[in-house]
Formats: structure tokens, C-alpha cells, sequence
């Protein structure tokens, strides 16, 4: 006597059915939870960087603060050190041979200041670097004052994970900028 067949409910599915869903549903959704991962990594990185990059135009600004006044070549001179050393503390190379090296591919300083009442701006020949980013407007200085903007490539930053979904960090950049009173 067979009773299996007799047994069988209409409508069930053998047992091997189940398993053919499961791995349906793992190969729609694995994708899915992939990118997502990659997102939440790119961000993180991303933001990381960010921190880093104000941190290094709030070390620029106080240099510069401390500086005061002095002629252009050594207040840049100082500004550019001070951000190469915080960036290179954080983890962030200005070079591609590694870190502690200038690479002004990567990486444009800008330092305006307000010279005089009415407002005259000097802010042009205290950039180090190519023009990465456009300088941002000066108008917004107050006297006494000066600003140090910071602009790094992203990908020096955080790694290029989504460029095969089509979003690359290739072209975008990171910038910090931080306005300061001179000492004294």
C-alpha cells in the first residue's frame, strides 16, 4: 500500500521547493545589503575626512592668529605646515609617496584677511595650490580678522567604493574653512 500518496494534501509543495525560495530571495536582496554596506562605509570615511579637514583650517587659523601681521610668504609658509601636520595626523596624505610630503595637486590653501577700513581684500596671492575650488567670497570678513579655507580631494580622503554603481569621489572635494581674530 502506498499511503504517501494517498497523504498528500493538495495544493502542498514537495520539501526541495522551499529551499529554491530561500535562495531567490538571498540573491535579490544580498545585492541590496551590499550597496548599502559600501553607502555606510563611503559616509563614514566621508565624514571622518571632513572632521580631519576642518580640524586642519582650525589649526591653520590659529597659526595664522599667532602669526599677526607678518609679510605673505611667512604667514603661508606657517599655515601650510600647520594644515600638512594635522592632516598628516589624522591619516590623510598630502602626497602620493606617502605622508608628510606637499602634493598641491591634492590639496589648495586659502588665507584672506580684511587690510584696511573701507574693506580691502587681500585673499588672491594667499592661495597655495591649484584652483580646486573657487575662493570663496571675502566680503563677509570682519576687520582684524582672517580666514583659512582648506580644500582636499575626497578620494585622498575615503576610498573610491561606489564608483562601480556610477557615484565617484574622484571630482569632489572637502572643504573646511574657519575664521579667526589676530592676537595682538
Amino acid at each position: 500500500m502506498n499511503f504517501g500518496a494517498a497523504a498528500r494534501v493538495r495544493g502542498t509543495r514537495p520539501m526541495g521547493w522551499r529551499s529554491g525560495v530561500i535562495s531567490l530571495e538571498l540573491l535579490v536582496v544580498l545585492p541590496a545589503l551590499f550597496a548599502c554596506t559600501l553607502v555606510a562605509v563611503q559616509f563614514g570615511a566621508s565624514l571622518s575626512g571632513a572632521v580631519a579637514v576642518h580640524e586642519a583650517s582650525v589649526a591653520g587659523a590659529q597659526m595664522a592668529s599667532v602669526l599677526g601681521r607678518s609679510n605673505q610668504a611667512v604667514l603661508i609658509a606657517g599655515i601650510k605646515n600647520t594644515v600638512n601636520e594635522s592632516l598628516v595626523s589624522a591619516g590623510i596624505s598630502t602626497d602620493s609617496t606617502g605622508p608628510g610630503g606637499w602634493c598641491a595637486a591634492n590639496m589648495q590653501i586659502i588665507v584672506q584677511e580684511r587690510v584696511s577700513d573701507p574693506p580691502i581684500y587681500n585673499g588672491s596671492a594667499g592661495s597655495d595650490g591649484p584652483a580646486l575650488q573657487s575662493v570663496p567670497a571675502a566680503t563677509s570678513i570682519p576687520a582684524d580678522c582672517i580666514r583659512v579655507t582648506v580644500n582636499v580631494r575626497l578620494a585622498e580622503v575615503a576610498p573610491d567604493l561606489l564608483s562601480s554603481f556610477g557615484f565617484s569621489v574622484v571630482s569632489r572635494f572637502i572643504t573646511g574653512s574657519t575664521l579667526r581674530y589676530f592676537n595682538g
